[in-house]
């Protein structure tokens, strides 16, 4: 009976917070329609063409207040720029969000040939529009209190407020899709350019210690042995610092060189499409997979069909709580594997290559440790310095990177090595 009462309860409390969202929203969506009926639309005009000579059309145009005349040679000229202000602005005039949402997501995919999973998450993320406002009568005063509406609400699963990385990015979208907008000629200006994004993000993802990393590759290993496929996927994002979906996609054909090469031949970005050395503890697990799947058949996971976009994340997780670690997300593991790398003497050009990443500092600021990125700094100093061919131009770009505190340390062990010589300020003012 307590049990069912507490259903009640709940359900009650859900559906409170549920009405007053909506309600907050209808406030919006209300002022903006209220604002549409007091204020009228603004519209093109044109008169004309009126024939000022043999070869010389006129029409009179007014825009936004304005009025001016623009001369053609011809009356089928003239004709022609007028049908087409007067049926931009029909179109303009016409259009809601919702309509021109539902053309920016075909524009995405069938010209921009967006993958099918990131068109849907473009769709789910511009619902926080008001679907039945006209495209062009939304002003910057508005776009600004419908983000502020969507960053103050509260996640109906959570009771939390979203997550800034959430709403900024439903604001960079919407940006975009307005931008787009205007590009296309359906409106004139985007309501949103001038918003500005609050709140921090939170950047990294919480990874395993040292010790514990081994102890997961441990396990994974025997698991892998054991026929686990999800284990050897775990392992590659370890070892290679692949993506999930990296992982995923890859079919038999993939496997090159006798089971020494891996081909990524698409990803996330332009960057993603690269070939990797296998390490060789997997090889031979990985041959086993190759052989019992056809050329085209997906190697790491355990059944044919479309493997869920959450497949590895619900898998690593699994495989951490079996080896009594640290619960992480799969894209935790590729984190590790740039501070390892780095760690280990990687370049970091070398490590934002295998990652496929056009530059470092995506690297730095995402994936590798703060720790791992500075040891790497100082490492290159230390081999600049013993270097004899090393230029002094290039011992301060390296020096530049570090923080002031870290350049104070190094003259002081400088220092301290030399003893023998003057200290470096004084050598100059002889």
């Amino acid at each position: 009976m307590s049990t069912t009462l507490e259903k009640i309860a709940k359900s009650a409390k859900s559906q409170r917070r549920k009405s007053r969202r909506t309600t907050d929203k209808e406030s919006v969506v209300d002022k903006l329609r209220e604002e549409r009926i007091k204020s009228k639309q603004e519209e093109t005009l044109v008169w004309g063409p009126y024939k000022d000579g043999p070869t010389k059309f006129r029409l009179k145009i007014t825009e936004n207040g304005e009025t001016r005349n623009v001369g053609f040679k011809t009356e089928e000229e003239a004709e022609e720029v007028k049908a087409k202000l007067l049926g931009r602005d029909s179109q303009r005039r016409e259009r809601t969000i919702g309509t021109t949402i539902q053309e920016f997501i075909r524009y995405l995919s069938e010209t921009r040939c967006v993958k099918p999973q990131s068109v849907v998450w473009a769709a789910r993320n511009l619902k926080w529009l008001p679907d039945e406002v006209m495209l062009s009568n939304l002003t910057t005063e508005q776009a600004g209190l419908l983000y502020r509406k969507e960053f103050t609400e509260r996640n109906l699963n959570t009771n939390r407020p979203l997550a800034a990385a959430t709403h900024r990015v439903r604001l960079a979208l919407a940006r975009r899709f307005y931008a787009w907008s205007v590009k296309s000629g359906f409106c004139k200006h985007n309501p949103f350019a001038e918003v500005q994004p609050v709140g921090r993000v939170n950047v990294g993802k919480k990874q395993l210690r040292i010790d514990e990393a081994r102890r997961l590759e441990s396990f994974c290993l025997v698991q892998a042995r054991e026929g686990d496929v999800s284990a050897v996927g775990a392992l590659l994002m370890m070892y290679l610092g692949l993506r999930q979906g990296e992982v995923i996609a890859r079919v038999g054909r993939d496997i090159d060189d006798d089971g020494r090469t891996l081909w990524v031949t698409s990803g996330k970005t332009k960057n993603a499409k690269r070939r990797l050395k296998i390490p060789e503890q997997l090889r031979p697990l990985i041959q086993t997979l190759v052989q019992t799947r056809q050329p085209d058949d997906l190697l790491f996971f355990p059944s044919k069909g479309n493997p869920h976009p959450n497949y590895y994340w619900l898998q690593v997780r699994r495989l951490c709580r079996l080896a009594g670690v640290t619960v992480v997300c799969a894209h935790s593991l590729r984190g590790l594997h740039a501070t390892l790398a780095l760690d280990g003497g990687a370049t970091a050009d070398a490590v934002a290559r295998a990652l496929g990443h056009g530059s470092f500092s995506m690297t730095e600021r995402h994936y590798a440790s703060a720790s791992s990125v500075a040891d790497s700094k100082t490492n290159r100093v230390a081999e600049t310095l013993a270097g004899e061919s090393t230029t002094l131009i290039e011992l301060v770009s390296l020096l530049k990177e570090w923080p002031a505190e870290r350049q104070l340390d190094l003259l002081a062990q400088v220092r301290a090595e030399r003893p023998h010589r003057q200290p470096l300020d004084e050598s100059h003012q002889t």
